[in-house]
């Protein structure tokens, strides 16, 4: 059986810390492998969310990897804090940069730093454009719903996005987020993903039952 790597999501929790707090006690309880910081602006996504200071006193309370995915204007002025504050994994959104070179410097940036570097593509962005930057990450995040707001309805486009990047590098590690349940999640796997992020569907179930369905296991 393929191992599946489940991350949580942070959105369902909320910006309260307290929530927080409380929802990653129960996902590393629970038997979520990482959680997944979903770090929203206001600028680049309409929602705002959680930041660094939240990440801060996650970290000192709880062992699970932290995967951290930055829907900001501009990820390059924050790299550093989240690198500070604990950060396993910082993925930033191609679409954020305008500028190639920038952008590669930006990866490079969070491996220097110590950390795991992602690149985000949006549901609508190809795979074919980020070909050029796989050799400056570690991950890939295909997104499958619009980046930006928790609850949507996972896009089967998705999994030929996955197919695409798994031809394209047989090795790189592939996260998919974004309407992600026990069917979903299995197409993804099937597809080539090696990491599944999900919000709603662990929140308004059982979490230890749903988690253990994400991993394939009942």
């Amino acid at each position: 059986m393929t191992k599946v790597v489940v991350g949580a999501s942070s959105l369902p929790a909320g910006r309260n810390m307290s929530s927080q707090l409380d929802y990653i006690k129960k996902m590393q309880n629970f038997g979520a492998d990482m959680y997944h910081l979903d770090v929203m602006d206001g600028l680049f996504v309409k929602n705002q969310t959680v930041d660094y200071t939240y990440l801060e006193q996650l970290k000192m309370s709880s062992i699970l990897l932290f995967d951290v995915h930055l829907m900001v204007q501009n990820p390059t002025k924050v790299i550093s804090k989240y690198a500070k504050a604990g950060a396993n994994i910082l993925t930033i959104h191609y679409e954020a940069f305008d500028d190639d070179k920038k952008f590669i410097k930006a990866l490079k940036k969070i491996r220097k730093l110590g950390m795991m570097a992602g690149i985000a593509l949006d549901l609508d962005t190809s795979v074919e454009s980020i070909e050029p930057f796989l050799k400056y990450c570690d991950l890939v995040l295909i997104m499958s719903v619009k980046a930006g707001k928790g609850g949507q309805q996972f896009s089967e486009s998705a999994i030929k996005k996955i197919k695409a990047l798994r031809k394209l590098d047989s090795k790189i590690l592939i996260e998919v987020d974004g309407g992600i349940d026990n069917i979903s999640s299995q197409k993804a796997v099937k597809a080539g993903a090696d990491i599944v992020v999900s919000g709603s569907y662990i929140y308004n179930n059982e979490a230890y039952e749903a988690i253990q369905s994400l991993k394939g296991r009942n």
